[in-house]
């Protein structure tokens, strides 16, 4: 039995969700804000237009067209006083009554606001659309604007405090995750074939990390995002030490041990967020983000090889050889590159550790 498509075009959504949280957590302005958020009420929504009022310090209102460019918008435009209507009156202290997500209203039958009356990230947003809908077409575009606002709103809101932003874009994140994770979950039991072709096509079945594609598809997204607004990234290579000597003496089952070790090892030196993978073999990489120092990985790296080390039992010690390249976002060098003279400075680290 096939999916349904229903439950294929959830998926869609919550992955362009889920793409939009990656993509607000690295903006770094107020434009990149309004560029993600017509992009995708337009791409996602297909409105014919769109206005959103933010109130920080001064009101702001932006004009989406067609095709989700943001133009500075006037006070004069057809939705502003829809949009105004939908925001609570500044000042006001917090109470258990107000509410803390967008509340929606539909103003005829071919537009939908929705204001966000929180007094620390005031924010409302009005589509339309040139036909008329059914009610489960009003329920999802209701559903979708209601988390591009969110979102929106936190990621203009929290510009000035980074750390805040990431922790609410992050909580989003593993919301949209769980609920994929659960859709996902249902599609693999109505075609196991199609569910384990799709998992096996991005994950290393030996460890769990994403295998070559898998490293590929996400790190590629996440490097175009960070080289576009010049934020610092690395990539980290790494190769474990001794896994012949391991197969040869005590069988390539024990190796396989040694290899999940130190995956294990490897992925928990790495946040969350970060990329990680094994490439095939026993050659791992990581691609990661904002790591001004990132000689503080391979710190953290061998402090969790030696804690391994001591605390479990084994008949090998896990030991690996890593590389890291900073990657210069003026740079016009590919993610392939970096990888390559990672893999190089592995190669150096490992020739020094023998002589």
């Amino acid at each position: 039995m096939k999916p349904d498509i229903e439950s294929q075009r959830e998926l869609v959504q919550l992955r362009a969700l889920l793409s939009m949280s990656r993509e607000l957590l690295q903006a770094d302005q107020v434009d990149s804000v309004f560029d993600i958020v017509g992009h995708v009420v337009s791409e996602q929504l297909n409105a014919s237009a769109a206005l959103l009022i933010v109130c920080a310090d001064e009101e702001q209102i932006v004009a989406f067209d067609r095709g989700g460019k943001p133009h500075v918008g006037v006070a004069g435009h057809p939705w502003y006083q829809a949009a105004r209507s939908m925001l609570g009156k500044p000042g006001r202290e917090r109470t258990e009554a107000m509410a803390i997500q967008p509340v929606a209203r539909r103003v005829g039958r071919r537009v939908l606001a929705l204001g966000m009356p929180v007094p620390t990230a005031m924010a409302a947003l009005v589509a339309g659309w040139e036909h008329e809908a059914e009610e489960p077409a009003w329920r999802e575009r209701e559903r979708i604007l209601s988390a591009v606002l969110e979102l929106a709103a936190a990621a203009l809101g929290s510009l000035q405090s980074r750390n805040a932003l990431e922790q609410l874009v992050y909580t989003q994140y593993e919301q949209m995750a769980d609920v994929a994770q659960s859709h996902a979950a249902e599609l693999a039991r109505r075609d196991v074939d199609e569910g384990e072709m799709r998992r096996l096509s991005l994950t290393d079945v030996l460890t769990g990390l994403h295998n070559r594609r898998g490293f590929f598809v996400h790190a590629e997204q996440v490097f175009k995002v960070a080289q576009r607004k010049r934020a610092r990234s690395a990539v980290i290579f790494a190769d474990v030490d001794g896994l012949k000597s391991v197969n040869d003496e005590l069988g390539h089952e024990t190796g396989d041990g040694l290899i999940r070790d130190a995956a294990s090892v490897f992925r928990e030196s790495f946040r969350d967020a970060d990329v990680v993978a094994r490439l095939g073999g026993d050659e791992f990489v990581a691609y990661t983000l904002d790591d001004r120092q990132p000689w503080v990985i391979l710190a953290r790296l061998h402090a969790n090889l030696h804690a391994f080390n001591l605390m479990q039992e084994r008949a090998y010690r896990v030991s690996v050889s890593p590389g890291i390249v900073q990657c210069d976002p003026a740079s016009e060098q590919n993610l392939v590159n970096y990888i390559v003279l990672a893999d190089q400075q592995m190669y150096l680290h490992k020739r020094r550790r023998l002589h």
